[in-house]
């Protein structure tokens, strides 16, 4: 089952289930070994994924490259018309409480998140595609900025 950013709900879907010898090595996690198709990443290990509605994400990231902050690896998922942000993972941190009645939506250990392969005519593509070892949005500017624009895109909207 796939849900918004194309995250697939169980980790021990059939064909899943990698092998130290069937699984490549990797640096980030983030690249493509084939080359010619999207792949599944697990996230709550090396990166969590924060997902936000299109127009939301897109306001954060205005913000957060006006404020010259360290930007990391961004996905939008084109179907959902969502955006996700690549964040370090949780550290048995508790979730805002935004986060858990309807706010931004945190995806760490137990899911996987498809990663775009670069066509730009895809389903899931890179708004900001991971940078070496530096792929990763630090989650306090990432949070602050989405405060910040969920406050700006609510006094825009109109009232009726």
């Amino acid at each position: 089952m796939t849900t918004a950013l194309g995250l697939v709900g169980s980790s021990r879907a059939a064909g899943d289930v990698g092998t130290p010898a069937s699984t490549p090595p990797r640096r980030s996690g983030l690249d493509n070994v084939f080359g010619w198709g999207p792949r599944l990443a697990a996230t709550g290990v090396t990166f969590d994924v924060i997902g936000v509605d299109e127009p939301l994400g897109l306001a954060a990231l205005r913000l957060l490259c006006e404020r010259d902050v360290p930007l990391g690896a961004v996905i939008l998922d084109h179907r959902w018309r969502r955006i996700g942000f690549l964040v370090p993972p949780r550290r048995d941190e508790p979730a805002p409480e935004a986060e858990l009645h309807g706010g931004p939506r945190r995806v760490g250990v137990g899911a996987w998140v498809v990663l775009p392969t670069g066509d730009p005519d895809a389903m899931v593509t890179w708004l900001q595609p991971p940078a070496g070892t530096d792929y990763l949005t630090p989650t306090g500017f990432l949070r602050e900025a989405l405060r910040e624009a969920a406050t700006t895109l609510d006094a825009q909207e109109p009232r009726t």
